[in-house]
């Protein structure tokens, strides 16, 4: 079985606990590159016989693996129809070790609002001066459009799909939960100061000073090991 036990649990845990947080449902879709063979660990279209799948009960065994072109070469269900946003990143981003697509209930209304999503907040800090959009509103289920995501994605942490989510990349799967997490966390802050005033989106130095501070391994590991514990509070992990 490709992918060690320990790739695989955690993989599952982000699943659980993004559905905890309201960030993952029926459609959400993580994906971790196997670093020693290169191919792709993936959620499946649907799981244990089911049409559909759910990520709250995610386990390691529940995953397929896909080779750098998206065919599968193992697994018990088959890859999620949108593969090609998983491929065409992993390709063009040999720093990305995870990638998420979520359906971010408060970052997508950004895109249906034509309104950028900028860096309101300190927490926001890692994704730059504004969040950049593919203005692909539909499926991503050819390789050409999973180019056209890696491009509008470039070197940055997340991109916004038109009316259709985001996609989320880290050099690790805990970079990648945490990054969806402060992405819908600022979006949500925007969204709120928008109904008393103007927001403020922090730049210059002060956003550079703030991006230092806030995306380094110790906040990083301080938030995931926080919804760890939170997720076996609620009993999500068991």
């Amino acid at each position: 079985m490709q992918g060690t036990t320990e790739l695989r649990e955690k993989l599952a845990t982000a699943c659980r606990l993004l559905f905890m947080e309201g960030l993952m449902d029926h459609a959400g879709l993580a994906g971790a590159r196997i670093p020693e063979t290169g191919n792709l660990l993936l959620n499946p279209r649907e799981m244990r016989g089911t049409p559909g799948r759910h990520p709250g009960i995610m386990t390691a065994g529940d995953f397929v693996v896909v080779d750098p072109e998206g065919t599968k070469i193992e697994g018990e269900n088959n890859p999620p129809s949108e593969t090609p946003i998983f491929t065409g990143v992993f390709r063009a981003r040999a720093d990305a070790m995870a990638v998420f697509h979520l359906h971010l209930p408060t970052a997508t209304l950004f895109t249906i609002a034509g309104t950028p999503l900028r860096p309101v907040g300190v927490m926001g800090s890692p994704f730059g001066g504004t969040v950049p959009v593919c203005p692909d509103a539909t499926l991503i289920q050819r390789r050409e459009q999973g180019e056209a995501v890696a491009r509008a994605l470039g070197q940055n942490l997340a991109v916004l799909l038109q009316g259709h989510g985001a996609v989320i990349v880290g050099g690790s799967i805990e970079e990648a939960f945490v990054a969806a997490i402060l992405l819908e966390d600022n979006a949500v802050l925007q969204y709120r100061a928008s109904a008393i005033g103007t927001p403020k989106a922090m730049k210059g130095d002060a956003l550079r000073r703030a991006q230092k501070q806030v995306w380094q391994p110790k906040v990083i590991s301080k938030m995931w090991h926080y919804y760890l514990m939170k997720g076996q509070s609620t009993g999500i992990l068991g």
